[in-house]
């Protein structure tokens, strides 16, 4: 399989020492900082890609995704360590890129929660995931979503962004899905498969 390609002792080895490093060389923001970040992304990214190829259930592909949160709790702890220096518009990294027919998906992960719309922290946003057409028009857009109407109780979901709509369109509970359950069900969503939108309001859909 392509994913026994993938060295990812040397990978996390690879963000441990960015942390030292940068930790040390940088005090503040800059835009050498910047296109380093963007440059490990870039090298962390392809190997989440290639080790979230197969959404089966076999022995390699669960290691795998075990190999893929690997890295990225490794680069939330980046993300943590350089603390203030951290550029405030890195909100988050690639996770995934995939085909779904004529749909191409590309997928972020949030370090951190964050608002669903701007100033109301009702809702959360932790995955995104853009849909783009054959034009590189973005059509769709989903969300983990996360709210809290009880505190400590949180109530996540798929929710769906189009046009001037929302939807949800797969409920988790309380439980927070693990990425290959949620990729499943936006392939399925895009192939007319899934189920049928719980809740649709026509609101206008975030930007971001």
């Amino acid at each position: 399989m392509i994913s026994n390609s993938i060295d990812v002792e040397v990978i996390l080895r690879t963000i441990d020492h960015a942390s030292h490093d940068w930790q040390q060389r940088y005090r503040t923001t800059s835009n050498e900082l910047v296109e380093a970040i963007r440059q490990l992304f870039y090298n962390s990214a392809r190997a989440l890609i290639q080790l979230s190829i197969s959404t089966d259930d076999n022995e390699q592909t669960k290691q795998d995704r075990l190999n893929a949160e690997r890295i990225v709790s490794k680069l939330k702890e980046l993300r943590h360590s350089l603390g203030e220096i951290w550029p405030t518009n890195m909100d988050s990294f690639g996770r995934d890129v995939f085909d779904v027919d004529s749909y191409n998906v590309e997928v972020a992960e949030f370090f951190h929660p964050v608002p669903f719309y701007p100033g109301d922290n009702l809702i959360m946003k932790l995955y995104r995931w853009s849909v783009y057409d054959a034009n590189g028009t973005i059509v769709y857009r989903y969300y983990l979503e996360r709210s809290e109407m009880i505190p400590d109780q949180p109530y996540y979901v798929l929710g769906k962004s189009y046009a001037n709509g929302h939807s949800q369109i797969q409920p988790y509970g309380t439980t927070l899905p693990d990425y290959n359950q949620m990729k499943i069900h936006v392939i399925d969503d895009l192939k007319g498969q899934g189920p049928s939108p719980i809740i649709s309001l026509t609101i206008p859909s975030s930007e971001n």
